[in-house]
């Protein structure tokens, strides 16, 4: 067979297997990235009014008291499935936006506390403020790591009026007024 008629075969059967192959995302079942994208701000509806309304309430009878967003980070604040490495636009509109009232903006992570230097610097080249960090030690459960890293923010005299996750493992126990539960699409996505 000439050389010419072969790679056209290929170049055929190269289109071919295109049409048929189904993209990464419908492969493990997930919905498109402009799908993904709709439902997170979705799930986002509503925050920018609760944060202004909270911080309205909380006028200066916060008692030292600092407000807070409690963040999960992948997926939630950083794309790492879609379009790794990027903001997930809904949450960081939601922070900038909370920032500019004055609300403290920190990172709650299943991400190993080793990793908190470069974690920290994707954050900030994603565009998010970061006014705290708190990460999973090795052995560690990541419902306990989450609890416990709300209470460490508490602690440190925040008040978190928002906890924003995808995973159940981001709000198991307390320590938050309210959630915000991005999708995950029964835990796929990560």
């Amino acid at each position: 067979m000439p050389r010419r008629v072969l790679a056209a075969a290929f170049v055929a059967l190269a289109v071919a297997l295109t049409l048929v192959v189904p993209s990464t995302a419908d492969a493990a079942g997930l919905p498109s990235k402009k799908q993904w994208v709709s439902d997170t701000y979705k799930a986002l509806n509503g925050s920018r009014i609760f944060v202004r309304d909270r911080v309205a309430r909380a006028g200066s009878n916060q008692g030292g008291r600092k407000l807070a967003l409690n963040l999960d980070i992948d997926n939630t604040s950083l794309a790492t499935y879609y379009d790794t490495g990027k903001p997930v636009a809904a949450t960081l509109r939601l922070v900038k936006y909370a920032k500019s009232k004055g609300v403290y903006i920190l990172f709650n992570t299943g991400r190993n506390v080793k990793q908190r230097g470069q974690t920290i610097a994707a954050l900030k080249r994603a565009g998010y403020p970061v006014d705290g960090l708190c990460a999973h030690y090795k052995g560690e459960a990541l419902r306990h790591s989450k609890q416990r890293c709300r209470q460490s923010f508490v602690n440190n005299g925040f008040t978190i009026i928002a906890n924003i996750g995808n995973r159940s493992t981001d709000f198991v126990g307390g320590n938050y007024e309210r959630a915000y539960r991005l999708p995950n699409y029964g835990n796929r996505l990560g």
